[in-house]
């Protein structure tokens, strides 16, 4: 799936100021290509790749913690 970036804009509108803890990133798409950018499918919040990563680094920290 992919997140095209007028898609993510009218999203992060309609979700306003309500958290969200982002349960899944799509890459950004805009007029043909990819860009750089991550968004949040529930919120429409866009996200570095350095941001993704690290996102990705704490769930994997806290999954360990959690089977032990």
């Amino acid at each position: 799936m992919i997140m095209e970036y007028y898609v993510a804009l009218k999203l992060k509108d309609s979700w306003g100021d309500r958290s969200c803890d982002h349960p899944h990133l799509e890459k950004e798409y805009y007029t043909g290509a990819y860009l750089t950018n991550y968004v949040c499918i529930q919120c429409g919040k866009e996200f570095t790749i350095a941001q993704k990563l690290e996102m990705n680094e704490v769930r994997k920290k806290n999954a360990s913690k959690l089977l032990k």
